[in-house]
């Protein structure tokens, strides 16, 4: 999926980044990322924007996730804080929130989540949900009328 930025006035394309081999990101990536089949990748850093998690790749995301995450067929993806946004959780694959993180977007689980974290209510897909002992099912504060939730900081 093509990303586009706004540089000197003007839209540009930018490039969709495609990991190919395993690695650690540091720094921000604010576009689309790919990871490709059977690459591991561990971000320290904040990743925002279209995630895509090929088959049999993992994602080990230390720092904040927002946008839109697919994890496809036996592909993983472990959060340690923050996804925020859309995940969509295929057949076969695996979301795991960890203690301390939080995923209070939209859901779409058709493989296995695993929760020891917090997460919303918005919950769709015929997936395995597994809420573990110590985990948090959180409410919305409030729903607006068009169906968005609202989840209220607390600090």
């Amino acid at each position: 999926m093509t990303s586009y930025t706004y540089r000197d006035g003007k839209m540009v394309e930018v490039p969709d980044t495609i990991v190919s081999e395993g690695t650690e990101l540091h720094e921000p990536v604010k576009n689309t990322l790919i990871i490709r089949p059977g690459v591991t990748v561990v971000s320290y850093a904040k990743i925002s924007g279209t995630i895509v998690v090929m088959p049999g790749a993992m994602l080990d995301a230390h720092g904040p996730v927002s946008g839109t995450v697919t994890i496809q067929g036996e592909a993983r993806a472990t959060f340690h804080g923050s996804a925020n946004g859309t995940v969509k959780v295929s057949k076969d694959a695996v979301m795991h929130l960890l203690p301390e993180s939080s995923a209070l977007g939209v859901l779409k689980v058709e493989g296995t989540l695993i929760n020891e974290g917090t997460r919303g209510l918005n919950v769709t897909g015929q997936g395995v949900i597994d809420d573990r002992t110590g985990s948090i099912v959180r409410r919305p504060e409030r729903t607006l009328r068009d169906g968005t939730t609202v989840y209220e900081s607390y600090e």
